[in-house]
């Protein structure tokens, strides 16, 4: 029995010994040994490799002091580190969106702003874009002002324009109000021509709220 383990540990010794991926790094053979190399490893370990090898080179490393396998297990613990950081950042950044669709979705429960008209005017020789906003007043105390911006996208969500929306006037609980706006119009900014050449059933308007002031000075943002 102890002979029989024995002949298997020397087989494996003599395997290991023969494989290409345990001789260290040596440019003049490199080319050689990655031919040999390639009937060992799978074409995801070889761009590995060849990953590793150049990673490690530009940051200063001595391959030659480095055996190929040594070099294919850096790549590897270095892919999973990177994984796992891309991991960490995903679920940060999901963690992130889902917090914000929770306050736009509870500002928006507060209060509401729409665009009802879209026109085009122009007087005392400057051009202006105009708007007919209606905003609502959801919440059950009175509003002191309203902070936000208005973005106005095609059928398919791409963004045509984006308004800052700033309302400092009183809102009742419960109630609506009107408001009139305008923005210049640059006939050589292509945002302000796409707007003002869409009419308002051709156009989505999305409203993100950013603040709400109340008049009984608690805020919600």
């Amino acid at each position: 029995m102890k002979k029989t383990l024995l002949f298997i540990s020397l087989i494996g010794l003599l395997w290991s010994c023969s494989s290409p991926l345990e001789r260290k790094f040596s440019e003049e053979t490199s080319e050689k040994d990655i031919k040999e190399i390639k009937s060992e490893l799978d074409s995801t370990e070889l761009m590995l490799l060849a990953g590793s090898m150049i990673r490690l080179q530009m940051t200063g490393e001595k391959l030659e002091e480095m055996t190929y396998r040594e070099i294919l297990d850096n790549g590897k613990e270095w892919k999973a580190e990177q994984e796992k950081i891309e991991a960490e950042q995903k679920a940060l950044a999901e963690k992130a969106k889902k917090e914000e669709e929770a306050r736009i979705k509870k500002l928006t429960e507060s209060v509401l702003v729409s665009c009802y008209s879209k026109s085009f005017a122009e007087y005392d020789y400057q051009e202006y874009i105009t708007y007919k906003f209606v905003i609502q007043n959801k919440s059950d105390k009175g509003i002191r002002a309203v902070k936000g911006s208005i973005s106005f996208t095609n059928l398919f969500d791409d963004e045509i324009k984006s308004l800052s929306f700033v309302y400092d006037q009183p809102i009742a609980a419960g109630k609506e109000v009107t408001w009139n706006a305008q923005t210049d119009y640059n006939q050589f900014m292509d945002d302000d021509v796409a707007l003002k050449n869409k009419d308002l059933k051709d156009l989505k308007v999305v409203w993100k709220p950013e603040k709400v002031i109340f008049e009984d000075g608690t805020t919600l943002e």
